[in-house]
């Protein structure tokens, strides 16, 4: 009589427990959300050819800045060597960058010609790499695809 009451007592504990812990797994389960993408070489190696092959990855060193759009602070930043980030976020509006690290300045000769800097001398010394900054609305649960650039301007 005993050993049939401890086994109904553990039935039944068993039988009790399994709500809590399925309730505690649903509780826990999210899908994150955030952006994912790649950085696309912009430059143009020698000339140009007429339609325009499909750009490549970028392969240089080159950091993703994420900022929010409201005030422009930045929220997370991640390097990449290989063109291809994934940045988990909150939902939200933001402003993301791709920023070469270090960029080489552009002096002008008879073969390059450098992009304006603003400055009014003969000599323009300005980064010859330059990203690109794009607007993402991410939403809960979903990962936005983003595109953005890396062009070298001193190649003509």
């Amino acid at each position: 009589m005993a050993v049939r009451r401890l086994i109904a007592a553990l039935a039944l504990l068993s039988l009790l427990a399994l709500p809590v812990t399925a309730d505690a797994k649903k509780r826990h389960i999210h899908k994150p959300a955030g952006i994912k993408g790649v950085v696309l070489n912009g430059s143009c190696p020698g000339a140009c050819a007429e339609p325009p092959p499909p750009e490549p990855a970028y392969t240089g060193p080159v950091t993703i800045n994420v900022a929010r759009a409201s005030d422009g602070l930045q929220v997370t930043s991640q390097a990449t060597n290989d063109g291809h980030f994934r940045i988990r976020l909150k939902r939200g509006l933001y402003d993301v960058s791709s920023v070469p690290p270090n960029p080489p300045t552009c002096e002008p000769t008879p073969e390059t010609v450098c992009p304006a800097s603003g400055a009014k001398t003969k000599a323009i010394i300005a980064p010859c790499l330059t990203g690109e900054t794009k607007r993402v609305q991410v939403r809960r649960h979903r990962f936005t695809r983003v595109e953005l650039h890396v062009s070298n301007t001193c190649i003509v």
